[in-house]
């Protein structure tokens, strides 16, 4: 998290059968008609003796009633066409990719290069170099960090973040990041974790780092750690998926100016076995400036039920985190 004041989920996955998604009120795939199975029978009789041809079978090749991320399933192409309407209709910017890594498909929206406050999701590319930089022998993490690690990614808390950033980051961080994919982030002002600005398709990049560049060991702990995040304010998002889609995210979120003004609520994480699916979204409210927590609830219940559209195919329940439950 990034608090007020300080800086900085069986449903499972469609296949390409058809009507999956009668709760979302799309229309489903159907099946070709042939041509003989729409017009009238042929006036000519033939002769007693001379069986008629056999009709032509119909073809079962299912069709798609959305043009929606076409590399994808029928099932899961009109969930994202229903993810992408409910998200047009949502005030201020929303960032969004979807990437699955079986296929190599992946979609995103207009704005999923749209620079927005990183907030906390930030912290997991923190914890990934810290991670791989203690491998290599270039820092040597005590009990103390690891510690530290586990609650920055556990109930994100900003107080071990800005001490793990003390002692082992700079301004190189940003140069480190890019390896993971993060080609647009960047420090808004000083070199700090709390000072970054990024994109939903540099956070997709990271996750998809994560779970296919970084040694067995080194993913393993960050898969762990995100499929056990604190019911205290990390289990939205892409939370909501559902538990029978085994999800894991990092989430973040902050008020700018800090403390009275804009919310921004940040999701970054994976869905499926294996984690097949990645998905980050980032979403600045833009009107919702106010001294209050009404603009963290609504966001942060707006991408948990993007993420359960996507997932499960139907809306959730609203998820209550904390804004506030660590400093």
């Amino acid at each position: 998290m990034r608090s007020p004041v300080s800086p900085a989920r069986r449903a499972w996955l469609p296949t390409v059968t058809c009507g999956l998604l009668a709760t979302l009120a799309v229309a489903g795939c159907g099946p070709h008609k042939t041509a003989s199975s729409q017009t009238a029978a042929t006036t000519h009789t033939a002769p007693a003796s001379t069986p008629a041809p056999p009709s032509p079978t119909p073809s079962a090749t299912p069709t798609c009633a959305t043009r929606v991320a076409p590399g994808f399933p029928c099932a899961m192409r009109e969930r994202i066409a229903a993810a992408r309407h409910y998200a047009n209709h949502l005030p201020g910017t929303i960032g969004i990719v979807l990437h699955d890594r079986v296929t190599g498909a992946t979609w995103h929206n207009a704005h999923a290069g749209t620079l927005q406050p990183a907030a906390s999701t930030i912290k997991l590319a923190m914890m990934t170099d810290l991670l791989l930089r203690n491998r290599a022998g270039q820092i040597h993490l005590t009990p103390a960090d690891r510690a530290a690690m586990f609650q920055a990614l556990y109930t994100s808390n900003d107080d071990d973040a800005t001490y793990l950033w003390n002692r082992y980051e700079d301004a190189s961080f940003m140069d480190r990041v890019r390896a993971f994919g993060m080609h647009s982030t960047r420090f808004t002002n000083s070199a700090f974790w709390g000072n970054v600005d990024t994109t939903a398709r540099d956070l997709d990049n990271l996750i998809n780092y994560v779970l296919t560049k970084t040694p067995p060991h080194i993913r393993g702990y960050l898969v762990h750690r995100l499929q056990h995040v604190s019911a205290l304010d990390q289990q939205w998002g892409v939370w909501g998926a559902g538990p029978a889609n085994h999800p894991g995210n990092k989430d973040g979120w902050e008020q700018d100016p800090d403390g009275f003004g804009v919310w921004i609520t940040n999701t970054v994480g994976f869905a499926g076995p294996n984690q097949q699916y990645t998905l980050a979204i980032t979403y600045n409210m833009g009107g919702f400036g106010e001294n209050g927590n009404t603009g963290f609830k609504f966001g942060t219940n707006k991408l948990t039920q993007i993420a359960a559209m996507l997932f499960q195919g139907h809306h959730t329940g609203t998820p209550h985190p904390l804004p506030s439950a660590v400093p």
